[in-house]
């Protein structure tokens, strides 16, 4: 493994994965029709049509104030949410610190299921019970409303704001903020002039992040916006390439107006990361967090976070269960319990067959990303390769593309080749936009690996590859493990990508859910968003068991 092999070996690679399916969405939109279609020719009709005519602009136009609230929401969530855990002598913080982040385990599309059985105008099961204890007529709870999908976007966004803006407050030396408390300040005084203005660039990074993934989320509004008539640039890139007429051109003129969204709010993401260095804290000196005293208010900010995890993942999961296994003869009050519905769901061809290939995606894609995401990090970060700021930023270019807009351009990319409508292009397709987080996550580990151990292998004859195998992959096991986990996760609940590259020979149990839900059967639904859930958690099980018994029998 050489220096100078290495950037002819990544830059093709990291070139065919992502740029050109990006060009080749391009591509799309200045065409006519499809690629296969032989009188297809190149036209600027579908671009005009998106970018000028009122019905588009008026997408546009809710997309972004819906992106807007929510990350708004989340933002503000996420930061006091950081604040309590971090800040504060908070009842059971490492137990309110893993309940935050559980969101992420559960996919946002199943969520958005659950919550369309809880909060649906008629028959949902929160306004079933307040017209049966209160007498309401109305609808106490409406999900099908745009006030209903930032609410439920915000409650499965809120984690990455939280993560954020705690890493933040955690690496911040105390000291201001005991100075301002010596001098008079209160507690809510403190907060607002030292501690969010020190913390001010990862709450302005969180923000734009969450404003860049609520732009391009096609799994909630697919849920929710059906009743609500609110539209969505995500939704219409799938209803354009995937319902009769189908109109590819449109759904890639789409996807480029997305992306454009994307590239703005991701430079603004990296402008205010960049304006951290401004604030700095962090000394050479030890320094001991001092915790925020709240007294009668302890239990109240416990119950705020408990209602956090109450909307987020209590109530949803017993809604899911409600629906695979109540029986549509009973009540919410008497209810009639049965397992056909699950029987019926698990004793399927179609269902064996998407958990088959959900777990071939799943495995495969997060494999593959962490080995990638290693060999960038360590020919970037300590070979030191030739080209490497050109291999960065390739890299992490998918971090500016919407699943939703980066699957349009696979499907474009990959239409005429024996690969599509295989498990390969879903592969493909997700390595493609999950090895950004595989890449960081391996190049913070090296970061933290003394060169000294490198070093000295290389000095007792070991070449580059001996020493990646033999010393760095060990000493970075857990943030492999980490990078692994996380990969797992996003792969098993991808919907947006994977949506548009499905066909009868690689549906995945999220496309499955989904196709379910579309034809109104929620209780199958339902049960596949359970199956889908105890995948995720057995996978996150198995990755656990098997990093550590390999990579330590290599120690």
């Amino acid at each position: 493994m050489t220096r100078a092999l290495l950037p002819w070996l990544l830059i093709p690679l990291l070139t065919v994965l992502i740029l050109v399916p990006v060009g080749f969405m391009f591509l799309g939109a200045f065409m006519s029709g499809a690629l296969a279609d032989p009188e297809a020719h190149l036209t600027l009709s579908k671009v005009a049509a998106v970018y000028t005519t009122l019905p588009f602009l008026r997408t546009l136009g809710s997309t972004l104030v819906i992106a807007f609230l929510v990350a708004i929401a989340a933002t503000l969530g996420g930061v006091t949410m950081a604040w309590l855990t971090s800040r504060t002598d908070l009842p059971a913080r490492p137990i309110m610190e893993t309940c935050i982040i559980a969101p992420l385990f559960l996919s946002p599309f199943v969520g958005a299921i659950a919550w369309l059985v809880l909060g649906s105008p008629r028959a949902g099961l929160l306004n079933v019970i307040a017209r049966a204890w209160f007498g309401t007529t109305g609808a106490v709870v409406n999900v099908a409303t745009p006030s209903g999908i930032v609410l439920i976007m915000a409650l499965y966004y809120l984690p990455y704001a939280y993560l954020t803006v705690a890493a933040a407050l955690r690496n911040m030396d105390p000291s201001m903020e005991e100075a301002a408390c010596v001098n008079g300040s209160g507690i809510l005084g403190t907060a607002l002039k030292v501690t969010l203005p020190v913390v001010r660039p990862a709450l302005i990074s969180a923000f734009f992040f969450i404003f860049v993934l609520a732009c391009g989320t096609f799994a909630i509004p697919a849920v929710l916006d059906r009743a609500s008539q609110v539209r969505f640039l995500a939704v219409d890139v799938f209803q354009a390439s995937a319902t009769y007429p189908i109109d590819y051109g449109t759904a890639a003129a789409i996807g480029t107006l997305l992306f454009w969204i994307s590239v703005m709010g991701i430079a603004a993401y990296r402008f205010a990361s960049r304006a951290a260095r401004r604030f700095v804290t962090v000394t050479a000196r030890g320094y001991r967090i001092r915790l925020v005293r709240l007294r009668w208010l302890r239990w109240p900010m416990a119950g705020l976070v408990g209602v956090y995890v109450v909307l987020s993942i209590v109530l949803p999961y017993l809604a899911l269960v409600w629906s695979a296994f109540a029986r549509a003869g009973g009540t919410i009050f008497a209810p009639v319990w049965t397992l056909a519905n699950a029987r019926g769901v698990l004793t399927s061809a179609e269902v064996a067959g998407a958990t088959v290939n959900t777990l071939e995606v799943g495995l495969i894609t997060p494999t593959l990303c962490v080995g990638l995401g290693l060999l960038i990090a360590y020919a970037v970060r300590r070979l030191r390769v030739p080209a490497s700021n050109a291999i960065d930023y390739i890299t992490m270019f998918s971090i500016a593309v919407p699943g939703i807009v980066f699957g349009t351009g696979v499907f474009w990319t990959y239409v005429l080749t024996p690969a599509y409508g295989t498990i390969a292009v879903l592969v493909l397709a997700f390595v493609a936009a999950y090895v950004p987080f595989a890449y960081r996550i391996s190049d913070t580990a090296l970061l933290q690996i003394d060169r000294a151990l490198e070093e000295a292998s290389l000095l007792c004859g070991a070449g580059n590859g001996r020493t990646l195998l033999r010393i760095t992959l060990p000493l970075a096991r857990p943030a492999l493990l980490s990078a692994w986990i996380m990969v797992f996760i996003f792969a098993v609940r991808e919907i947006s990508a994977a949506v548009l590259l499905t066909s009868s020979d690689n549906v995945v149990l999220s496309v499955l859910s989904f196709n379910y839900l579309d034809f109104g059967d929620v209780p199958k639904a339902a049960v596949v968003g359970l199956l889908q859930t105890a995948l995720l958690a057995a996978g996150v099980i198995a990755g656990r068991y098997v990093f550590r018994v390999k990579l330590s029998s290599q120690v």
